[in-house]
């Protein structure tokens, strides 16, 4: 709740101080998904000060990736998205900006985190789809925003839930007014005014005390021009507060008025309040496609050449349309990266165990086949450098028949724990099935195999298994052999041949050889 409360002031003011002592706690407590949210405010410092936050959102991603919290790498890839689309600096673009948004939306299909956590990645979500020009995806986002709020969740996360809503309701209101712009400078004031009309009954009921001061008048802004496109006449709509009294009030109240002019076709008289005001808007007075709507309502003075507008309408037209494609061809990447997800899901239920997340005995094969094919030639082969453990549980029947066998689950799944901390991304542990494991170390060195036996037996041996259950004991027995790549299958049958060994010999115990 407090790293939320961060990422919201790291928005409006400068929460330096807040976000590194936040950062310490977070990292002496071990709270990741914290702390992937405190980098997350810390860019937001970072950019605030004008300084690079790069590092921070990369933090983010490294972080979220390793905790598999499908909503908060969302999350991270998102924002790491909407820093590139907003970025002027040259950036290592490995990614787009609209591959990254692809695999977040992705990533959020059935996530089951904390509402606040989905809420969070489908915000950042809607904003790089706005930024990108992909409305129809933020209009989604925001529709499935709008389920998540409505799901039952923790209380504890209300006061959380409703600053997103905040956050949410200026973002719609940003999008619609942006939309219907865009639509304005089409000609087609019907969709413009439906779209702005649809957005304001809402009104200023979604401003309340907790909202920064400039986004309150940001909104109340906003308000003003959608109440201009969809014509609704006198200032009822208009929601400027009378003490303000500058040049960004005058602005708006005279782009109103020229967009209620055009709307009613009366083009000399709006390009004549429309002007000399487009030149001095910024993207952060209102969204692009109202400045543009403005700067073309401005040309249509008197004596323009038929050709400069017939060239504005033309470039007005191939914009929308270059949007419309973009959009598609997003929906088609999304479907596709959601076929990919979907297949990799499905052999990660078939490779993968269960009861323990170890590779499965298919997960065993497969990577079996993976390095047996294609075959290295024998004179370039490492002929000692890969190492084949085969590993049981000592008297498990007798866990099972006198714990029951539900801490004999528990027992497993916690060697299994042991062994996936003892091997790397290049190495395999499997559970072959009951209580016989088998572990593939691939490029060591001739000491290092029956090293790493003992320490996994010491592990296993050391583990505080009288919390499982009182009185429990357990110890593993090792068969241990190494050998070239070529040699696996003889290696897997020479490893338990050693296991048969240790068994013999007490149990409890590693037996190795290396191949000659």
């Amino acid at each position: 709740m407090r790293a939320y409360a961060l990422v919201e002031a790291s928005q409006g003011e400068d929460a330096a101080a807040q976000a590194n002592v936040a950062g310490v706690e977070a990292a002496a407590h071990g709270w990741d998904d914290v702390r992937v949210l405190v980098h997350f405010a810390t860019s937001f410092v970072a950019a605030y000060a004008g300084q690079d936050g790069s590092a921070h959102i990369q933090a983010m991603v490294d972080i979220a990736s390793r905790i598999e919290d499908p909503a908060l790498y969302a999350l991270s890839l998102a924002h790491t998205a909407a820093r590139r689309v907003k970025s002027r600096q040259a950036l290592d673009l490995t990614e787009s900006p609209m591959s990254l948004l692809v695999r977040a939306v992705a990533l959020l299909d059935g996530s089951s985190a904390p509402v606040v956590h989905r809420a969070a990645a489908m915000i950042e979500v809607a904003n790089v789809s706005h930024a990108l020009g992909l409305w129809e995806l933020a209009a989604q986002q925001y529709e499935l925003l709008a389920e998540a709020f409505g799901e039952d969740h923790d209380p504890r996360w209300s006061s959380t839930v409703h600053r997103q809503r905040r956050a949410v309701a200026f973002n719609r209101l940003d999008l619609a007014l942006d939309w219907a712009s865009e639509e304005a400078a089409l000609g087609d004031w019907a969709a413009a005014g439906a779209r702005a009309a649809a957005s304001l009954p809402a009104g200023l009921e979604a401003i309340d005390a907790g909202w920064p001061p400039s986004w309150v008048s940001q909104y109340r802004r906003h308000l003003c021009l959608l109440a201009a496109l969809a014509g609704s006449s006198g200032s009822s709509q208009c929601h400027l507060d009378p003490q303000w009294d500058d040049a960004a009030t005058a602005t708006i109240i005279a782009v109103s008025a020229a967009i209620r002019a055009a709307r009613n076709g009366q083009t000399v008289r709006a390009a004549r309040l429309a002007d000399g005001h487009a030149e001095r808007i910024d993207d952060e007075l209102m969204p692009a496609s109202t400045r543009l709507l403005c700067m073309s309502i401005a040309a249509r003075q008197p004596g323009t050449p038929a050709v400069a507008t017939a060239y504005s309408d033309e470039l007005v037209m191939l914009r929308w349309n270059a949007r419309i494609n973009q959009m598609i061809g997003v929906r088609d990447a999304i479907a596709v990266e959601r076929r990919r997800r979907e297949h990799e899901q499905l052999r990660h239920q078939v490779l993968v165990d269960d009861l323990t997340g170890l590779a499965n005995r298919r997960g065993y094969q497969a990577y079996l086949t993976g390095l047996l094919q294609p075959a290295i030639p024998a004179e370039t082969d490492n002929q000692d450098g890969y190492a084949v453990m085969m590993i049981d549980v000592d008297h498990f029947k007798g866990v099972n028949d006198t714990f029951g066998h539900d801490i004999g689950d528990v027992v497993l799944a916690r060697i299994a724990q042991v062994l996936a901390s003892n091997v790397r991304p290049v190495d395999l542990a499997a559970r072959l099935g009951g209580d016989e494991f088998v572990v593939i170390l691939a490029d060591v060195g001739p000491d290092v195999p029956e090293a790493r036996a003992r320490v996994i037996l010491d592990a296993v041996r050391g583990h505080p298994w009288e919390e499982v259950a009182a009185g429990l004991t357990v110890s593993i027995s090792i068969g241990v052999h190494t050998g070239g790549r070529q040699e696996l299958p003889a290696l897997l049958t020479d490893a338990d041949r050693k296991l048969y060994h240790a068994k013999n010999e007490g149990r409890g115990r590693v037996a190795g050889h290396a191949a000659r």
